[in-house]
């Protein structure tokens, strides 16, 4: 009787852990929604006035407008007036030496990370390479080949052989993949992958809880 009793109170302890875990993400989601929804609707109160009398009738009509209203200035400013501002923009910071470094680097990366050119993504090549130590990997993109620009300088006493060619890698931080170290290592420590670009950034962005789908399917 003592041991039914206790299965049965150690049964009722994993269903409520079991219920209660899947509901706090829910609920924190809901709450969050609920909270963002209020405020912006605070935020909005103002537009109520110039609402035509029937939009005002209909529940969250002031955030259709607002996102009217800024995909009309969007489209406005990208096809006349952005391309001239960002290229005025960038002569300007351009005059400025230790700005103009900043972000020329800034928008290097930026460039680097954008997954709509299909052609350059295909050039993005991710492998594995040992970090911290050996042993233990991280995701990183494959840049060039170093053999023409930091090769040379490497001293020979610190190369494994003669002739050892260096490759240039990105390594990129989780949950920031914008973020990370720039490595020369030999070509021999690197992994190459059948990774893709966009699983690779997937993967890092969610600190490893997502798998590439080209691993699942191998596994």
């Amino acid at each position: 009787m003592i041991k039914r009793s206790k299965s049965l109170i150690l049964m009722l302890r994993i269903v409520f852990l079991s219920g209660l875990f899947t509901i706090i993400p829910i609920a924190a989601t809901l709450f969050f929604i609920n909270f963002l929804y209020t405020l912006v609707s605070k935020m909005l109160v103002p537009l109520e006035r110039i609402e035509p009398t029937w939009l005002r009738e209909i529940p969250g009509s002031e955030f259709v407008l607002v996102v009217l209203v800024i995909l009309i200035m969007g489209f406005i400013l990208k096809t006349l007036l952005m391309n001239r501002l960002v290229h005025y923009f960038e002569e300007l910071v351009n005059r400025i030496p230790l700005v103009r470094i900043v972000y020329s680097a800034a928008k290097i990366v930026v460039d680097f990370f954008k997954v709509s050119d299909s052609a350059l993504v295909a050039h993005r090549r991710v492998v594995l390479i040992p970090y911290p130590k050996k042993g233990q990997y991280h995701l990183a993109f494959l840049l060039e080949s170093a053999k023409e620009t930091y090769e040379p300088i490497i001293p020979e006493k610190f190369k494994h052989y003669a002739g050892e060619h260096y490759v240039k890698v990105f390594m990129p931080n989780s949950p920031n993949p914008t973020s990370g170290y720039f490595f020369i290592m030999p070509e021999d420590e690197i992994i190459l992958t059948d990774i893709s670009f966009e699983e690779a950034v997937k993967s890092l962005i969610s600190c490893g809880l997502i798998t590439p789908e080209s691993l699942i399917k191998k596994s």
